[in-house]
Order: C-alpha cells, then sequence, then structure tokens
C-alpha cells in the first residue's frame, strides 16, 4: 500500500541522489585526513565558544571538550570531581573544593583558585551581560584562601548547591567576548580551539598538557552542514565520521545498510515542550492551553516523524530522574474534547471551522517540519498558527527576550528538579531567568522555592512530586516527547559511549581503528 511514510522516505532518497548527482564533479572521501582526525558535522554554529555565556545546547557540547569545572554530571546524572580533588561542606551552607595540583591550560599556565575566582566574577560582572548570571543567585560569595582551595558560600541552604561549581574555567585575565573578537577563549579540557569559521567549522586539536593515550582522536573538526540530507550523504560517504542527534529519522535505515556505518540508540532525557507566552491575554486562558494540548497527536508524530526514537513525556523530568512523577494529568489526543473546551473558553467554530484564535509560532529551520504538524493538526480544531521560521540566532534571542506567542524548544540536560524555578517562578522571567512565557502562579512560586530550600532527599521528592502535578494541570508547556539519543558513526570510531543528554564528551576518548577495504575496523593506531 502506497503511504504518507512511503513517499516522504522516497523524498528523502531522491534527495539523497540529487545531491550525490551534484557532488560527483569532486571526491568528497577524506582521503587526505590524517589518521588521528575525526570530523563530527553539526547543524549549527555554537552561539558562543565562552563557557561564561553559551547557554544553548551546541554551545556547551562543543565547550565541554574546551574546558573543565570543579565537578561535571557523570552518564547517570551524579556529580563526579573534575578539577577538584575532593569537597568538604563543612556547614549546610559553605563547601569547600581543594583543586588537583599540576592542572595546566592549553597555553602552558598552570589552573589555580585564582583562575577559579576570576571566571565567576567575570560571570557575575553587571558589564558582563551574561546569560548565566541567573544561575549564580544563590551565590553569596566565592573566595581563594590559597592557589588550591576554593570556598563557595551560599546565602542559605540550597539543594543543587553543588551545580553552581559546574561552570568552564578560563585563566585570569581572560577578555571578554565582545573584546576578544571572537576568538575562543584558553582551556584546560582534553582539547584547544585551533580555527573557527562561523557557520562553517570549528577545528579542536589536543590540549598538549591533557594526557591521554596515542590511539585517541589528535583532531576534531566541527564542520557545520545545516542541510540534513547533505549530512547523511557525508556520512554514506566517509566524509564525516560522527553526527549525533542530527539525522532525519527516516534516513536512518538507509545509513544502516552501509557496512561503514554504525548507530547508537539509547533513550534520552532531552525534552521537547511547546511554549506558551502568557503577556498574550487568550493564552493565559488555561481552557485555550489545555485545547491545545488535547489537539496534538503526539503519538502519531512520535512514532511517523521520529520513527519511534523517542518516548511521550508526561512532564520535564525523564522516568531515570530521582524525582520524577508519573502520575499527573495526561493529555491524549481527543480533538473533540479540544473543540469543547475551546467553545467554553468563547471561541465557537465559524462556518468554515476556524475560530478566530491566530497566533505566530516561531522557530529556526530545524524546527520547521515539527511547526508545520502542529500547525495541522491545531487547524483541525479551529485554531490558525501562522509560522515564522528564522535563523537560528535571531529565534534563540527572540524566545531568550520572551518575543515570542508559541515555539517549541527543548531542554537538554536537565540534572536537578530545580529546573522548574528557573523557568516556572514568576521572578525568573527574562532576563532575570528562563521564565520566558512569563507564567505566575503563586502556589507553583511557593512550591519551586521551597523545593530549592529543603536539603532532604525525600522531602524534596515530594514537592516536586507537587511541582509536576502542577505543571501538567496548569500548562506552561505542554510536554510533548522525551527524544531517544541516535548517534550514527563510522565504525573506525570505537568506545562511543551514549549520555542522557547527548553530551558528546566520549569524542576525547574515542579509539581510532584502522579500517579493512570493507570499512572494518582491524587494528588500533599506536
Amino acid at each position: 500500500m502506497w503511504t504518507r511514510k512511503t513517499t516522504r522516505r522516497l523524498l528523502l532518497l531522491a534527495q539523497i541522489a540529487a545531491a550525490l548527482v551534484a557532488l560527483a564533479g569532486c571526491d568528497h572521501r577524506r582521503n587526505d585526513r590524517t589518521p588521528g582526525t575525526i570530523q563530527v558535522d553539526i547543524e549549527i554554529s555554537p552561539t558562543s565558544t565562552d563557557p561564561r555565556f553559551g547557554t544553548d545546547a551546541m554551545s556547551s557540547r562543543v565547550n565541554e571538550l574546551i574546558f573543565d569545572s570543579l565537578v561535571r554530571n557523570d552518564r547517570n546524572g551524579q556529580f563526579v570531581n573534575r578539577l577538584a580533588q575532593s569537597i568538604e561542606h563543612p556547614s549546610p551552607t559553605t563547601t569547600v573544593y581543594h583543586l588537583n595540583h599540576g592542572v595546566r591550560f592549553s597555553d602552558g599556565r598552570e589552573l589555580t583558585a585564582r583562575d577559579v575566582l576570576f571566571t565567576y566574577n567575570s560571570i557575575l560582572a553587571p558589564e558582563s551581560m551574561s546569560p548565566k548570571r541567573a544561575s549564580l543567585e544563590e551565590l553569596k560569595s566565592i573566595e581563594a584562601p590559597d592557589d588550591y582551595t576554593v570556598v563557595i558560600t551560599v546565602a542559605h541552604p540550597y539543594a543543587p548547591a553543588i551545580e553552581i561549581a559546574t561552570e568552564g574555567i578560563v585563566p585570569v585575565g581572560t577578555p571578554l567576548p565582545a573584546q576578544a573578537r571572537g576568538a575562543a577563549p584558553v582551556g584546560s579540557g582534553p582539547f584547544k580551539m585551533v580555527a573557527y569559521s562561523r557557520d562553517e567549522f570549528l577545528q579542536l586539536e589536543r590540549n598538549p598538557y591533557y594526557p591521554h593515550p596515542p590511539s585517541e582522536a589528535e583532531c576534531i573538526l566541527f564542520k557545520i552542514v545545516p542541510d540534513p540530507t547533505v549530512r547523511a550523504l557525508e556520512l554514506a560517504e566517509g566524509v564525516c565520521d560522527f553526527s549525533g542527534n542530527n539525522i532525519q529519522n527516516d534516513v536512518l535505515p538507509w545509513l544502516a545498510a552501509h557496512r561503514s556505518l554504525g548507530i547508537s540508540k539509547t533513550p534520552g532525557s532531552t525534552y521537547r515542550y511547546l511554549s506558551f507566552n502568557f503577556r498574550n491575554p487568550t493564552l493565559r486562558d488555561v481552557r485555550v492551553r489545555r485545547a491545545i494540548a488535547y489537539a496534538i497527536d503526539r503519538n502519531a508524530i512520535v512514532n511517523s516523524v521520529l520513527l519511534g526514537n523517542g518516548r511521550i513525556a508526561t512532564g520535564m523530568l525523564s522516568p531515570e530522574s530521582w524525582a520524577y512523577e508519573g502520575n499527573v494529568t495526561i493529555y491524549s489526543y481527543d480533538p473533540e474534547k479540544a473543540r469543547q473546551l475551546l467553545d467554553q473558553a468563547g471561541y465557537p467554530a465559524g462556518k468554515d471551522g476556524m475560530r478566530g484564535l491566530r497566533f505566530e509560532f516561531k522557530t529556526s529551520a530545524e524546527g520547521a517540519r515539527i511547526a508545520e504538524i502542529l500547525q495541522a493538526m491545531l487547524r483541525r480544531v479551529g485554531i490558525q498558527l501562522t509560522i515564522r521560521t528564522l535563523e537560528f540566532a535571531t529565534y534563540y534571542a527572540d524566545i531568550q527576550a520572551g518575543n515570542f506567542d508559541l515555539t517549541s524548544l527543548q531542554w537538554v540536560g536537565i540534572n536537578d528538579p530545580n529546573q522548574y524555578y528557573r523557568v516556572f517562578d514568576s521572578k525568573k522571567t527574562p532576563p532575570h531567568g528562563e521564565n520566558r512565557g512569563y507564567y505566575s502562579n503563586p502556589e507553583m512560586d511557593r512550591l519551586v522555592e521551597a523545593g530549592k530550600t529543603t536539603i532532604d532527599p525525600e522531602a524534596r521528592k515530594k514537592i516536586y512530586a507537587q511541582v509536576q502535578q502542577l505543571a501538567a494541570d496548569e500548562l506552561p508547556y505542554v510536554s510533548l516527547w522525551w527524544v531517544d539519543n541516535v548517534a550514527v558513526m563510522n565504525r573506525r570510531l570505537v568506545g562511543f559511549e551514549a549520555y542522557p543528554n547527548g553530551s558528546l564528551r566520549s569524542l576525547a576518548t574515542l579509539k581510532l581503528a584502522v579500517p579493512d577495504g570493507d570499512g572494518q575496523p582491524v587494528a588500533m593506531i599506536q
């Protein structure tokens, strides 16, 4: 039977075939590539290569290969020591970090407590305009009593206090991005940046002062490839070695047929959601928000667009989180219920089925397909969406400023339920936080503020169960799905480890195998 899914797959394969013909005049295989180099295709440039400023997922994924922090989350979401050799908690409001000796930045300077102090002070400085200032609002003081000791004090007992210690560290005197003319700061992570051309490529080489076995990658070339068809083609042709979470699901079976490629799929914690702007009086009506939730067939999207590579979300926290609560209001696909709610809200359907409800939906090119599907689903219940597609940096700036009616984004790497405070507390609207939709509810404020000051884990879990239940009832977000992590890679890459948040940090520890004539790895590079 001829189906829409069949048609879509044929169209995608036709696009790949057309791209092959267009590129036939050039040899795109990396015959001149040195054995220790891997190419990673990414869809957009990071918004900032300075860890004090980058807040988007791509910035985080690139920066964590260049910079290190006092602590870092492991694959299980637990904090592990990085620059900190040991940690003490002399009081409920004070944490002492004892640094490792001999850690060096990629220019040879030793990393000391003075660098940590400088990094945090430069984020907090009003003139820096760092978007990360809000995440440090609980920080009362940071001190460096000697070169290898950092003392962080918070204003009051603060449950996620250790998250404060996850900022990437830069050396004393590192200029702000506006003064650095695009140059990336020096870091102490496994790689250093040696070249960057925005929207084209970003090249990393090994930090010579960071120990690593000779079998690991010496160089990572991040190539910015906005077109998903070209990304798939470059994988198939052996031009690209790795693409993570940016290959169209329809193309995965075609890539899986290539002997030179392997595909890794694991459950992820990346949370996709639909956000409302509560400054729009129509969207402040919970009946309208619930109608929109009932009008969205999330199962159809996950099955047809994601091809099953996702799980229907009940809230921001995935089931892997210690604070997850699944007993919340669920909005199964029910367009008739949506129509009834819109009638009750005072928006009756006209002869054409439309209800005079018009909203602007902002998106980037990557989200355009989902936007079009949501547009069609909402139209069925009488709601009109006008899609406005913007270049990502412009789009992200608009969303950060709360300049939208509806949008769909995703949160990546939620490590603590305190994220609810950052996005739903009424005091955390831009530029003070990430409540971009200007949602305000005194009960939500009470709960999320209690959650961040409650130290006992069991008491916190009960508080966040209420938070998740209230969020599901009030719908500041419509929860869509948790995205599976799908990475496609050349089989010469050995030892890839997936992280629930989609982190690329294991690129730093991949082993490189020498392929045989059929593209199969046969020996390790020594």
